[in-house]
């Protein structure tokens, strides 16, 4: 017959790696928990693009990058020269000046927030409709009123 011991410390032994794994993911998820972003949205200015979000908590967070990537292709690529920093407002913005330089492409948006452990989450991508060179629109435009 089996003891009531004998049997808490099988129990025991069988939770050890529950236990280990259960800890692995509460690790994780309080470091994602950390950076969560929200309010992404992308809109255009003129010739640029405003890339802006809004950091709920950003504990651990070391510093952000924005992402481009067309229709077509199927990675991100990183559009910032210098990683954006973490600041005490919560509240970010990157301008985009490079993106007329493509036509009548659909482009996506994402930020890549890294933290101090080295961990990279990435948002949500978020679409800007098709782009065109506005400059060469509007100056067209003007052209056909002298017509």
């Amino acid at each position: 017959m089996v003891s009531t011991t004998d049997h808490f410390l099988n129990n025991v032994k069988l939770m050890k790696p529950i236990a280990g794994l259960l800890t692995v993911l509460l690790i994780v998820v309080a470091s994602f928990a950390g950076s969560r972003l929200t309010n992404l949205s992308v809109t255009t200015e003129g010739r640029d693009i405003r890339i802006s979000w809004e950091m709920i908590e950003q504990n651990g967070v070391q510093h952000f990058n924005v992402e481009r990537r067309a229709i077509d292709q199927e990675n991100f690529t990183r559009i910032n020269d210098r990683p954006v920093p973490v600041g005490e407002s919560r509240r970010y913005e990157f301008i985009d000046r490079t993106v007329y330089k493509q036509e009548n492409v659909v482009v996506f948006y994402r930020i890549a927030i890294v933290e101090e452990n080295g961990s990279v989450y990435y948002s949500d991508s978020v679409p800007l409709g098709q782009i065109s060179n506005v400059v060469q629109r509007t100056w067209g435009s003007i052209k056909s009123l002298f017509r």
